[in-house]
């Protein structure tokens, strides 16, 4: 591959960059890649309805209007978008949903089953998995925790 070139706005040609993509030499740095947010929170919606027998009675009616809440928090948001150095798991941050549904699990939204039960449910049977350590981990920053309690009592009241 050539040396790259730093190339102005002006002197941008769009259909130059067109036609490398068309013959294959238009080559994109995977880290420098966007996020949509909008993708992360379908995939964590996805992910975390394998949980959803566990829901507890009292918010199995809650639990998708719970969700919505979360991912309308930008404290909570961050949590669960990939990480630029995520080397397993780059469609969302499962360490980040894993800690928020080990919080939830505490505050009586899901039922109290043990780490492997959840684990078995959220990821493939029969493979112990590293995520499973995150559900007793709470969260480390304390506006995380706050944000996530909140939403919790809000729902609680109605």
């Amino acid at each position: 591959m050539k040396k790259l070139k730093q190339v102005r706005p002006e002197d941008f040609d769009v259909e130059a960059l067109m036609a490398a993509a068309r013959e294959g030499r238009l080559y994109v740095d995977e880290k420098k890649k966007t996020v949509n947010k909008e993708q992360v929170k379908s995939d964590v919606r996805a992910y975390v309805a394998r949980i959803s027998p566990l829901v507890t009675r009292r918010y199995s009616s809650l639990i998708d209007e719970l969700w919505e809440e979360i991912f309308g928090n930008d404290v909570l948001m961050d949590l669960m978008m990939p990480k630029p150095r995520a080397r397993k798991f780059t469609k969302f941050d499962k360490y980040g949903v894993m800690r928020i549904v080990g919080v939830l699990r505490v505050k009586g939204v899901y039922e109290q089953r043990s780490d492997p039960q959840f684990d078995a449910l959220l990821e493939q049977p029969g493979q112990d998995s590293p995520y499973r350590r995150y559900l007793g981990q709470g969260l480390e920053q304390r506006a995380q925790l706050l944000a996530l309690r909140s939403i919790v009592e809000t729902l609680t009241i109605w």
